[in-house]
């Protein structure tokens, strides 16, 4: 097998396992109503409580008035809370309530409970090996990022 084509197994199989838990977390996110957009904002806030609009705009690469719009619907849904800011009046703070923090947990946790339960049915030999190469994957990702210039938001979390 040429390393072309082990490239592309692997690109398959790394695809195929980001995909375990997709169907739980779609799952969980549409019943309570959030959008691929609205997403971003919660996750975004969760990195950064606090944020402005102007700020969480330009992570997303869209308008201030463009996530006005969806930090509303949040706020609305209860999943974002708006306080003004001490400093400047014309800036407002926004950041996740207990309810927007159990929206993305609560995905993340039957996530992570779902996969346990694949992995149970691994050998601990399997395991080792699993964890030796996703540590080295993370490495490598680094590695990448940094050579990118790519800012390192992500967080090491499963689910």
């Amino acid at each position: 097998m040429t390393r072309n084509d082990l490239m592309q197994r692997a690109l398959i199989a790394y695809w195929k396992s980001l995909a375990i838990v997709d169907p739980l977390r779609l799952e969980q996110w549409e019943s309570a109503r959030v959008t691929l957009p609205l997403l971003r904002v919660l996750v975004y806030l969760r990195e950064r409580p606090g944020a402005p609009a102007g700020e969480v705009a330009r992570y997303m690469r869209v308008t201030a008035s463009n996530v006005t719009g969806l930090v509303d619907r949040l706020v609305r849904q209860g999943l974002v809370l708006r306080e003004g800011d001490d400093e400047d009046r014309r800036v407002s703070r926004h950041f996740l309530t207990g309810e927007g923090e159990t929206v993305l947990g609560s995905a993340q946790q039957r996530g992570t409970k779902f996969v346990a339960q694949i992995l149970e049915e691994l050998s601990d030999r399997d395991l080792e090996h699993l964890v030796e190469v996703f540590d080295r994957l993370w490495e490598a990702a680094k590695r990448a990022r940094a050579h990118a210039g790519v800012s390192d938001g992500a967080r090491a979390q499963g689910g």
